[in-house]
């Protein structure tokens, strides 16, 4: 007796772990943690954190770095005092998520052309930003870990990632002038999926890219095909641009979520204050506040902290307008481009006779998008445009200064322009940490070099040194 009962337990307990077995998949499976994450979850991560944090940057140093705005407090970013600086880890974090985007995209069952284009478009950004702020990255093999277990990629130059960053761009042209519609909810918080509106996008940022390398190799042709095809940027319906909802902190203007104290860190800078007392411009009210004595009063650019906040004290700075950028949540917008940068893009294309077109045509147009962008309204614009001091003139230097105003908030992309006509001229503060040199790239962050050394140190080789003075390959052209 005790014997069969030890035979029919060992029995029931095959026929138990046989039955868990042939069910075991099906049991450990949760049904509301999809294993795969769609396309339309991954584009709404994507677009918006790519756009909040663009602008976020601008915003913070950016406008810092092209003199626009100054600090008051912790001013070691306009002294040149530069450590690691955070983007290098931003865009290779997201990177494989724009990866997995255009993967999903071309999948047997979940084919569309118009995620593909999107996530062309937003690789090509990331690349181009990374190698516009180090030099040469990782590009061919940064996305190799998993397919590859490639985990210490080689740092490709500054010339092969440009080729691929324009080959991405007019790949994306190609895929979203198939005009494929997205079912349901896109999760794309720029053009809701909008196929026309990504390839105005895709093809305004070729115009920028292009214009960069200019310098070192003839774009004639790629910039005029793009011109006369016309599809890209060109009214203010179409600037890439996030509005906030207020719902949350993530979803705010992020200095709105903050405190007040650090929000009055950053004024006016007197560079900026020239520029607006000479055009008798009205940004300069829409952007900053008179301080307490009714006056405009700018800070000099680089001073050390003891320095500023003696200058602080003594002086009370304009402070950035309150009620557009702390109190309101929503005002404020986070763009990744807006159609004054295409404007002036082609103004100076002009100019520079490498299209064909009008220059003053496209200047006026670039100023007058801005304006309009931030509540000026058509004939206060034209006055602006009819001033002497505004009215173009031909001069680079006019036109350039106009488009590093347009460029407030737009990420670094002011910066990459002085670093590549010299235009506005820039100097040092007095309490500068770079010498009489106005720096030109971002350092390596230090992991590179403790968790790959060897590709860090070829990449250092070649390009003359890890220190911020450093010229990439399209600033050291000689076309002009």
């Amino acid at each position: 007796m005790k014997k069969l009962t030890i035979i029919q337990i060992l029995v029931l307990a095959c026929l138990l772990i046989t039955g868990c077995t042939d069910n075991f998949e099906e049991i450990n499976t949760n049904p509301n943690a999809p294993e795969a994450v769609s396309a339309n979850l991954l584009t709404s991560t994507v677009t918006s954190e790519i756009t909040r944090t663009l602008t976020q940057e601008g915003y913070s140093d950016g406008n810092t770095i092209t003199q626009l705005m100054a600090k008051n407090n912790f001013p070691g970013f306009a002294q040149f005092d530069w450590g690691d600086q955070g983007m290098w880890n931003f865009f290779y974090g997201i990177l494989p998520e724009i990866d997995d985007i255009l993967e999903i995209s071309r999948a047997e069952g979940t084919q569309n052309s118009t995620y593909e284009g999107i996530a062309l478009t937003l690789r090509a950004l990331c690349f181009a930003n990374l190698t516009d702020l180090y030099g040469n990255v990782p590009y061919a093999e940064a996305l190799a870990g998993q397919s590859e277990g490639i985990f210490t990629p080689v740092y490709d130059n500054q010339e092969m990632i440009y080729d691929g960053v324009l080959a991405d761009l007019a790949a994306a042209d190609a895929a979203l002038a198939q005009n494929q519609s997205i079912s349901g909810a896109s999760g794309d918080v720029i053009y809701d999926g909008n196929p026309a509106q990504w390839r105005k996008l895709a093809n305004a940022l070729r115009l920028r890219y292009l214009l960069r390398i200019s310098k070192q190799r003839d774009v004639s042709s790629a910039m005029q095909a793009i011109v006369n095809a016309g599809n890209y940027i060109s009214s203010n319906s179409d600037n890439a641009t996030l509005t906030y909802s207020g719902t949350s902190n993530t979803d705010s203007w992020p200095q709105s979520t903050g405190r007040i104290g650090g929000f009055d860190e950053k004024s006016l800078c007197d560079t900026a204050l020239e520029y607006f007392n000479r055009f008798n411009d009205p940004r300069l009210d829409i952007w900053f506040d008179r301080n307490s004595d009714g006056n405009w009063v700018g800070m000099p650019i680089g001073l050390n902290q003891d320095n500023a906040r003696a200058f602080d004290d003594a002086n009370s700075p304009s402070r950035l307008d309150v009620d557009l950028f702390y109190y309101s949540a929503t005002d404020a917008e986070a763009f990744i481009m807006k159609n004054s940068e295409v404007q002036f893009i082609l103004a100076e294309a002009v100019a520079r006779g490498i299209i064909s077109g009008n220059a003053e045509a496209f200047y006026n147009a670039g100023v007058r998008a801005s304006m309009n962008y931030w509540g000026v309204n058509d004939a206060d614009v034209t006055a602006y445009l009819a001033q002497p001091a505004v009215a173009y003139d031909g001069s680079l230097e006019l036109l350039l200064t106009q488009k590093t105003i347009a460029l407030w908030n737009v990420d670094y992309q002011g910066w990459f322009n002085y670093r590549r006509t010299g235009l506005p001229a820039l100097e040092p503060g007095p309490d500068s940490l770079n010498g009489d040199l106005y720096p030109v790239r971002f350092l390596y962050p230090s992991s590179e070099q403790t968790l790959n050394t060897a590709n860090y140190q070829a990449a250092v080789g070649a390009m003359g040194g890890d220190n911020i003075n450093v010229k990439g390959w399209w600033e050291t052209g000689t076309r002009y």
